[in-house]
């Protein structure tokens, strides 16, 4: 198991991760397999201790610290040195007994040729993976100079028909929205290296034209927030909640519903197909992207949303080498730099978010609103949201998530029939005339807002108000009386 044990221990140092972090890995990778040893089991077993009778831990250390192109080869060598291992009494048996006493496998000349020896093999295979990875990085750098050759290559587009194109480099406008234009995106985000390409613009203007963009990007994103904090289940509604596994799949589930809400085909060999033209779509929820060597210059979509600041923002970019840092991780993949963040093309930028009501609501109140003593059940929570958090637009997620159960329409009719006691209405979508006309905002399709009413009075002066069975209420002051509304509720 000497082989074994040299190879394992020489890539750990090769990888540059300590004993801790390797068993960090495999508990994170084999999650549902056999639980990996303690610490100090693990240093033991790579001290070859108990390591024949654990063959899996020898693959799944490979897994957890070589390059993916090394695996395959490693697993290869290492079942050579099982097999190895298990003929090594039968084939090896003879020699020993005619050259040892009992008990001793060697002498001690050739007990330390035979280390020699290890030695030398270990520091062979040493030498061979870092040819290998150096052989790798060769490789990459070619792709990168013929991908950004190829990129030198293409054309310039034409200017539009009767107007020079000294103008129309030099031209600068503003979005009905007041975000730049393909003309003055450069100027407006500090790049040196001129305005997008051709492509790149189509792109954006494409995205510029479609209706109603900002609320069907603002509700995509909400929407791919929600379903994987997944409320109704898990009772979470902060993304800082989620696990590893659970953010990556967060980048998945946005582009999914990014590219279904706006209604692009999938192209050839991207997410999509927009203005004739390629992109991939690159969602983050933190500052910047990361870009592998493949999507080194392709146009990208670059989205980033921050639920704890409730804005979002949507750009367009080729990316090509100039945009990305120099240091990759071991995928080879790179991070947007600043030259490349500076190179966007915005058509959205720091755009309010949907909010996220319970993530921005004050601890003290999220306390009264999920308190678990006995006898409260998803009803109580219900009526304590909408007792508690009042003139605020509150969605069908906040809803579930604190009802924690799927018949949340159920919960809202008793919380209108609890609270119309205390003077609370709760008005939904088809009573959001009601809203506007208290002066509140109007809630829309599965959205609805509680506040406290009262009956309207001369002191009160011309405020805003509605009728409820024939009699004028308005929004109630922490001085006015507490009044059960009407019931039947009508207007």
């Amino acid at each position: 198991m000497r082989e074994i044990v040299s190879l394992l221990r020489g890539l750990i140092d090769l990888s540059g991760i300590r004993l801790k972090g390797v068993r960090q890995r495999l508990l994170e990778e084999h999650e549902s397999g056999p639980r990996p040893p303690s610490y100090h089991v693990l240093s033991e077993r790579l001290r070859g201790r108990g390591l024949r009778n654990n063959p899996w831990l020898i693959y799944a250390i490979i897994a957890a610290v070589a390059p993916a192109q090394d695996q395959e080869a490693l697993n290869e060598q290492v079942q050579k040195h099982l097999s190895d291992n298990r003929a090594a009494p039968t084939t090896t048996q003879p020699q020993e007994q005619r050259g040892s006493t009992p008990g001793t496998h060697a002498v001690p000349a050739e007990r330390e040729l035979l280390e020699t020896l290890r030695r030398n093999q270990s520091l062979d295979k040493k030498v061979k993976l870092l040819e290998a990875r150096l052989a790798r990085r060769d490789k990459e750098v070619q792709s990168l100079k013929e991908q950004l050759a190829k990129a030198s290559r293409q054309p310039a587009a034409p200017p539009p028909e009767g107007r020079p194109a000294t103008e129309r480099k030099a031209s600068t406008g503003t979005a009905a929205d007041g975000h730049t234009t393909p003309g003055n995106a450069a100027s407006a985000t500090g790049s040196a290296s001129g305005p997008s390409p051709a492509d790149a613009s189509a792109v954006a203007d494409a995205l510029r034209a479609m209706p109603h963009l900002r609320t069907v990007t603002g509700t995509a994103l909400r929407d791919a927030f929600d379903s994987v904090l997944d409320g109704p289940r898990t009772g979470r509604f902060d993304p800082a909640t989620l696990g590893k596994a659970e953010k990556s799949f967060l980048g998945s589930r946005a582009t999914l519903t990014l590219l279904r809400a706006w209604g692009f085909q999938p192209g050839d060999e991207s997410d999509a197909l927009i203005a004739g033209q390629d992109v991939t779509l690159k969602f983050t929820a933190g500052t910047t992207w990361t870009v592998t060597p493949g999507q080194i210059g392709r146009v990208c979509l670059l989205v980033s949303a921050d639920d704890h600041a409730s804005t979002f923002s949507l750009g367009v970019l080729r990316i090509g080498p100039e945009h990305v840092s120099r240091a990759a991780n071991r995928d080879f993949k790179r991070t947007l730099s600043v030259a490349g963040r500076q190179a966007i093309t915005w058509i959205l930028r720091d755009t309010p978010l949907p909010e996220n009501t319970l993530l921005h609501l004050p601890e003290q109140l999220r306390a009264q609103i999920f308190a678990t003593e006995p006898g409260r059940g998803s009803a109580a929570r219900t009526h304590t949201l909408f007792g508690l958090v009042q003139g605020r637009i509150i969605s069908r997620a906040t809803v579930a998530t604190v009802a924690m159960t799927s018949d949340y329409p159920r919960r809202i009719r008793d919380a209108q029939r609890e609270l119309r006691r205390s003077g609370i209405v709760v008005l939904g979508g088809r009573e959001s005339a009601l809203a506007r006309g208290l002066g509140l905002p109007a809630p829309s399709g599965e959205e609805w807002i509680s506040q406290r009413l009262t009956r309207l009075r001369p002191h009160q002066g011309d405020v805003p108000h509605i009728l409820l069975a024939g009699e004028p209420w308005t929004v109630a002051g922490p001085d006015d009386p507490v009044e059960e509304i009407p019931s039947p509720f009508t207007p």
